[in-house]
């Protein structure tokens, strides 16, 4: 009986044995047939992040109703590898055994730097009902290398051209927008001086006061009064006084001469002089006479204590920005545009103003805070009603959608902008993105016909060249693009717009 019983059991044993090895190489053969797909079909930076999904079709009885089908995917770069906390999944017995089944997830991960050239890879596997896996995949590839074009999108930063830009809005107290952001001559004083008017009644200066200490610059300002009752009347005895007072606080003659100028503001500098040794309008003249960022953060350091103003700290701020902008060591730049936001945050205390806020946008999209920054151009734009200052604003929300992806938004925005090459080469660039050639070919070269030693435009043509399969205009504009301006040549060897001309020998020719 015993006998018996020990052949029974090595009977049940080896078919097992032999079962489960058959089942190994199904599970094999099921977990290989998944088919993955991208979409869109190439992974693209958006603002700071990259987001896709993926779609898994498997095929029709490939899971038993104790199964579960597991897809992990995860991204490798340089040494290291950023996993997804989401995977796709789908049990055997929610299955039709007569049909395929399609699977579609949406993933995001933060973009750093180096991730532009890694790798989208993927392991399937299928587990039991206990969740043991009984056989994985071999790693997948489904995309080598992240598009970053819409990070060419400008608003200032230096990128190999001859000169730095220069960043932000300078406030000129000669300019009707920047009217009361001086020390002297502030809305302050003018809410005292309506305050004392008595040519309209009481009640009726309520509307005046509050649009006063408001917001917005000069011209918002009197924009608003114009609706208000009695507004010829102010204008006549109030508004035009303060500002011939203000146009006479600027002109005139000049107290102290050039040369006398430059001795003090140097011994200003040095502290060997005290800060109330010259007048306001002294250091503006002081100001403009002084053609270093250094100097002008000196100046106006020894400003802000004796006169403290929405001006001399707006400008102190645009100071902050282009030294961070010029300064390679990314402790110390953070450090000044901590300043810079500091110094515009005081500007728009004193009251918030269309300079501040979109010198704060400067420094939120260099600090890489694209949504911050685009919150804080669509607030000086509402600040303002000078057409000069709305075409700026304008511009750098174009900019700043572009990176952030909303392509039309961007377009909408650049058409109301200045037609300078960056905002023509920001609008070709939008149009690229959104698969509008025809527009983007017109506006890359009228940018090249305004500046022609600049490469962008040139490189903008290169991509619609690559996007459209064009092998020849690709390597006559890349040539262009990459003999005007070097970090195009650095960036165009491994640009994936042109990964399918990286290894052909036209291509390596022009970047040689």
């Amino acid at each position: 009986m015993n006998v018996v019983k020990k052949i029974i059991a090595f009977f049940v044993l080896s078919t097992t044995i032999a079962s489960y090895s058959c089942n190994v190489v199904q599970v094999k053969k099921k977990a290989d047939n998944q088919k993955i797909y991208l979409e869109p079909n190439a992974l693209e930076r958006l603002g700071d992040s990259v987001r896709f999904s993926l779609i898994v079709a498997l095929p029709n009885a490939m899971l038993l109703k104790n199964e579960t089908y597991v897809l992990s995917p995860y991204f490798k770069y340089g040494n290291e590898t950023y996993t997804f906390d989401k995977k796709m999944q789908v049990k055997g017995d929610t299955l039709d055994v007569y049909s395929g089944v399609k699977l579609k997830e949406s993933f995001t991960m933060p973009f750093v730097a180096g991730m532009e050239k890694g790798s989208l890879v993927a392991r399937g596997a299928i587990l039991n009902n206990q969740s043991v896996s009984q056989q994985e995949t071999d790693e997948v590839l489904i995309s080598q290398g992240i598009i970053t074009t819409a990070s060419l999108s400008q608003i200032g930063q230096y990128r190999g051209q001859e000169q730095y830009p220069v960043l932000g809005l300078w406030a000129e107290p000669s300019e009707p927008e920047t009217l009361g952001m001086l020390y002297e001559n502030s809305w302050e004083d003018l809410a005292k001086i309506f305050t004392a008017y008595s040519g309209i009644p009481f009640t009726a200066k309520a509307p005046f006061l509050a649009i006063i200490e408001g917001p917005g610059d000069g011209t918002y300002k009197k924009n608003k009064m114009k609706a208000l009752a009695h507004y010829a009347q102010v204008d006549r005895d109030v508004l035009k006084r303060f500002e011939r007072t203000n146009a006479q606080s600027m002109g005139g003659f000049d107290e102290v001469s050039n040369l006398q100028l430059s001795i003090l503001a140097r011994s200003i500098r040095s502290g060997t002089v005290p800060a109330d040794t010259l007048s306001e309008k002294d250091y503006i003249r002081a100001l403009n006479m002084e053609p270093g960022w250094s100097e002008k953060e000196e100046l106006l350091r020894a400003m802000v204590e004796v006169y403290p103003s929405a001006y001399s700290y707006n400008n102190l701020g645009v100071v902050f920005t282009n030294r961070a902008n010029r300064t390679q060591n990314n402790k110390d730049r953070n450090q000044l545009l901590e300043n810079a936001l500091f110094a515009f945050n005081r500007s728009n205390g004193v009251f918030e103003n269309p300079y501040a806020a979109h010198n704060l946008g400067i420094v939120f999209w260099l600090w890489e805070d694209k949504f911050s920054a685009y919150t804080s151009f669509y607030r000086a734009n509402s600040l303002t009603n000078s057409d000069e200052l709305i075409k700026i604003h304008q511009a750098a929300l174009g900019a700043v959608s572009i990176f952030n992806g909303d392509y039309r938004l961007a377009v909408i925005h650049l058409n109301k902008a200045a037609q300078n090459p960056t905002n023509l080469f920001n609008q070709g660039l939008a149009n690229v993105l959104s698969g509008d050639h025809y527009n983007a070919t017109i506006q890359f070269e009228e940018s090249a016909i305004q500046n022609m030693g600049n490469g962008f435009p040139f490189y903008g043509l290169a991509l619609i060249a690559a996007r459209n399969g064009e092998e020849g205009k690709l390597y006559e504009n890349l040539k262009k693009a990459i003999t005007r301006n070097d970090f195009l040549r650095e960036r165009a060897v491994n640009d994936f717009e042109f990964a399918a001309f990286h290894k052909k020998e036209g291509f390596k020719e022009v970047i040689r």
